[in-house]
């Protein structure tokens, strides 16, 4: 119930009613020294993942609709469907797995309110007693090839339900019939011959959260006989999700593919329909962070050479109506493939740097991603070139822009009169870090280190 309508048709409401019904109960419209903490909302908390929660704003919001997206490989379904495992196992138990050994036991209600003054975990405790469960839905992979995944990932939770669907109607109908008891999905359509939906499985409860990987696999009437992927296609598809999203109050996550200059493949209008932008970075190799840029000849293009992968990943917020969108969360990728949250980047940047050896051509600068503060290492090496006659030298970069490098060299062939030609620069920042989009005051540690 409440006040969820996103089709318009329940009238226009007090913005004082709809405090009360997103707030916790001892909101008090007349107290003048009540001040907004997001912390006070009634939202999941993902649990285990502190950073993909801050950078959220304070965790997923009901009701809302979130795009993720990155490049191909880097961790986009594993991070989904770990958080949907970690959603899952505050869910209600389903009567026929609350025994002994079939999942987490059922919270107890005689448990003890001693630590009833820390919201989060009261907030924990009241999504373990009423959360639905999770339902993952792919249009990429078959159920035994998630599962698969979800195993070795330790998901073990009964109440993460997986979906092989690509009918965006059938998943909404599917979905808003488990909120609206009464909704039959199957209203406009009874022929058994020629129902797609007889087969579909029925929801036994709402569902907390609702994954759908990828969007760009999904179709639905409305977009007629366009393939999946289309831009017409993913508009539609978008639209729907953020219909029922709204009307039904459950949180959808969407996966994105993204272009060759890394935006969201579709139409543009797809970023501006959701609440949240997300985008996952890193993964790349180690090295090919920028091309070597010849001199005067215009020749001596690198690569940068190959370093291994960097298991370091970003998940950065461009858009997000319920938080900050200067937040962002890091990950690293652990052996078994589990992205582990990282609390204290610093440490891992800086837990290989040797203080006690000559560090020449090292420099340690504070960078800030967002609205966190990281402290890194760069690194910079000045070799005489092996080209001859007007070779200008190679310039290779891994972890900053390019032009912020040819601007350093500029600057101090122009100040200082050091003159880098037929010579080769290298810059690199540690752990695989990349100051560039979204990074403020990491070019004085490159400029330092050069």
């Amino acid at each position: 119930g409440g006040y969820n309508d996103g089709g318009g048709g329940g009238g226009p409401v007090r913005v004082t009613d709809v405090y009360r019904e997103i707030l916790d109960d001892d909101f008090n419209l007349h107290d003048e020294n009540y001040s907004w903490n997001g912390s006070r909302e009634r939202r999941t908390l993902v649990p285990d993942d502190p950073e993909m929660n801050s950078v959220l704003g304070g965790g997923i919001m009901p009701g809302s609709i979130c795009l993720v997206g990155g490049d191909p490989g880097v961790g986009k379904s594993t991070l989904l469907l770990q958080m949907a495992g970690s959603v899952a196992s505050m869910a209600e138990r389903s009567l026929q797995f609350q025994g002994i050994g079939m999942g987490p036991p059922k919270p107890s209600s005689t448990e003890s309110d001693e630590t009833s003054d820390d919201f989060q975990k009261q907030q924990q405790k009241q999504q373990q007693r009423n959360g639905g469960p999770v339902l993952y839905v792919s249009g990429e992979e078959n159920a035994n090839q998630i599962a698969s995944r979800a195993l070795r990932l330790g998901i073990r939770d009964p109440e993460l339900m997986l979906w092989c669907e690509t009918d965006a109607d059938v998943i909404a109908d599917n979905v808003a019939s488990s909120a609206y008891g009464d909704f039959d999905f199957d209203a406009n359509n009874n022929d058994d011959d020629n129902n797609n939906n007889n087969n579909s499985p029925r929801i036994p409860k709402q569902p907390s959260l609702v994954v759908i990987d990828s969007i760009q696999t999904m179709v639905c009437d409305a977009a007629g006989s366009s393939a999946a992927g289309g831009i017409t296609q993913v508009r539609e598809c978008v639209g729907l999700f953020l219909r029922l999203a709204k009307s039904t109050g459950v949180p959808i996550v969407l996966v994105g593919h993204v272009t060759k200059s890394g935006d969201v493949a579709g139409p543009r209008t797809v970023e501006h329909m959701v609440d949240c932008v997300l985008y996952l970075e890193g993964g790349g190799p180690l090295g090919a962070g920028g091309g070597g840029v010849g001199g005067e000849s215009g020749s001596g293009g690198g690569s940068g050479g190959g370093g291994g992968m960097s298991s370091l990943r970003i998940l950065r917020a461009a858009k997000n109506r319920f938080g900050s969108s200067e937040e962002v969360g890091v990950y690293e990728m652990g052996p078994a493939g589990r992205l582990l949250p990282v609390s204290d980047p610093s440490s891992l940047f800086l837990s290989t740097r040797q203080d006690s050896v000559d560090a020449e051509g090292c420099a340690i600068s504070v960078a800030l991603e967002g609205m966190r503060s990281m402290t890194v290492e760069v690194q910079a090496l000045v070799a005489w070139s092996a080209g001859s006659g007007g070779y200008g030298g190679r310039r290779i970069v891994d972890g900053i822009s390019n032009s912020r490098l040819l601007l350093i060299l500029a600057v101090l062939h122009k100040r200082y009169g050091i003159s880098f030609a037929r010579r080769d620069v290298y810059v690199n920042v540690v752990g695989g870090m990349h100051l560039g989009k979204g990074s403020r005051g990491g070019g004085g540690g490159s400029d330092l280190a050069v």
